[in-house]
C-alpha cells in the first residue's frame, strides 16, 4: 500500500473525517423502524446496511470536493489531507467514484425515484458548499444554512424515503438532525476563526465577527438542544412499558446531562480549560446530542433484534461507532 493509500486507509476507518462521521444515520434508522411497528425488518437490515454503504461515499465525496477546493488554504493552515498528495485527475476521478457508487447502490437496492432524487439534492448541496462560483463555505449564513442542509438530506431524507418514513417522525429527525449540523458546522467555524481570517474565507464567523459569532453558536446549540430532546420524547413515546418507561427513560436523560454538566466543569477547571467542545458549547446539548447519536442506537437496534436476530450486526455497528465517538469525544483535538 502506497503512503497515500495508507492515510487515506487511517482517515476513513480510524480518523474523525471517516467512518466516525456515520453516527447521524444510526438514530434516524432506528427511529424510522420503530416508528413502524409492523415494519419487515429484514428488509430494514438490509435497507440499512446499503445505507451505511450510500451515507459513506456521500461524506468522503463532500469531505474530498472540499479538501480540493480548500488545498491552499489547508496547506497554510498546515492541515495535511490525502486527497491533495495525489495528482490533481485522480483526486477528482477517486471524489467522483465516490458520489457513482453511492448512486449506484441506492439504484440497484432502492430503485425508487425518491430515494435518488433525495441523494441527488444531498450531492449537489455538497457541490454548492465548496465548489465555486457558488461556495455557500464564503457566504456568510448561507454557508451554514447549506451544509446543515446537505446533512440532513443525506442522513434524514434518504433513508426516511428508502423506509417510507411517516411525516411526524421524517419533520422531527430532520430538525435535530439539520440544528446538530448547524451547530457542528458553526463550531469549527469560531475554532477555524482567526485561519479563515488570515487567508481571507469569508465564513459567517468571519463575517460575522468572533465574538458575535461565539453567541450565536451558544443560542444555536440550546436550540440544538430543545430539538433532540423533543425528537427523544418521541422515540420514548413508541416503546412499550407506559410510566415506568417514561420515569427510567426521563431519569436516563437527566443522568445523562448532570453528569455531562459535572464533566464540563471539571474540564474547565484543568490547566487551558479543557478542550474547545467544553468551552465553547453548553454541557445539556453535549449530553443531549451524546446521548441521541451515541448512546440510544444501539439501545433502540439491541430492542429490534429481539424481533429480528439479523438487527444484533447493525447493533454491533452502532456499538462500535459508540465506543469510536467516545474516545474521540474525551481525546477531542480539533483537525
Amino acid at each position: 500500500m502506497t503512503a497515500i493509500g495508507a492515510d487515506a486507509f487511517r482517515e476513513v476507518l480510524l480518523g474523525p473525517r471517516g467512518v466516525t462521521k456515520m453516527s447521524h444515520l444510526w438514530l434516524p434508522a432506528a427511529a424510522l423502524l420503530l416508528a413502524a411497528p409492523q415494519s419487515d425488518l429484514k428488509a430494514g437490515f438490509s435497507a440499512i446496511l446499503a445505507l451505511f454503504f450510500v451515507v459513506l461515499f456521500k461524506v468522503m465525496f463532500s469531505i474530498q470536493v472540499n479538501d480540493l477546493c480548500d488545498r491552499e488554504e489547508d496547506e497554510a493552515a498546515g492541515k495535511r489531507r490525502w486527497i491533495t498528495r495525489m495528482p490533481s485527475g485522480a483526486g477528482v476521478f477517486m471524489t467522483a467514484s465516490c458520489a457513482a457508487a453511492g448512486g449506484i447502490i441506492i439504484v440497484t437496492q432502492s430503485g425508487s425515484h425518491r430515494v435518488i432524487l433525495a441523494y441527488a439534492a444531498s450531492l449537489l448541496l455538497g457541490l454548492f458548499y465548496s465548489l465555486r462560483p457558488v461556495r455557500l463555505k464564503e457566504r456568510g449564513i448561507l454557508g451554514l444554512a447549506g451544509y446543515a442542509l446537505s446533512a440532513a438530506t443525506l442522513y434524514v431524507l434518504v433513508p426516511g424515503t428508502w423506509l417510507e418514513g411517516g411525516p411526524l417522525v421524517v419533520s422531527l429527525l430532520f430538525l435535530a438532525v439539520f440544528s446538530d449540523k448547524w451547530v457542528q458546522l458553526h463550531f469549527h467555524q469560531v475554532i477555524d476563526h482567526a485561519a479563515d481570517l488570515a487567508n481571507g474565507t469569508r465564513t459567517f464567523a468571519v463575517e460575522a465577527g468572533l465574538p458575535s459569532a461565539r453567541r450565536s453558536l451558544r443560542a444555536a446549540a440550546l436550540f440544538a438542544a430543545l430539538s433532540i430532546g423533543c425528537l427523544l420524547a418521541y422515540i420514548v413515546g413508541l416503546l412499550p412499558g407506559g410510566a415506568v418507561r417514561n420515569a427510567a427513560a426521563g431519569g436516563l436523560g437527566i443522568l445523562v446531562v448532570l453528569t455531562a454538566g459535572v464533566y464540563a466543569k471539571a474540564a474547565k477547571r484543568r490547566p487551558g480549560g479543557g478542550s474547545s467542545l467544553i468551552r465553547e458549547l453548553p454541557p445539556v446539548y453535549l449530553g443531549l446530542s451524546f446521548m441521541a447519536y451515541c448512546a440510544l442506537p444501539p439501545v433502540a437496534f439491541a430492542y429490534l433484534a429481539l424481533r429480528e436476530p439479523l438487527m444484533w450486526i447493525v447493533t454491533g455497528l452502532s456499538g462500535i461507532s459508540l465506543l469510536r465517538l467516545s474516545w474521540q469525544l474525551f481525546r477531542y483535538r480539533y483537525v
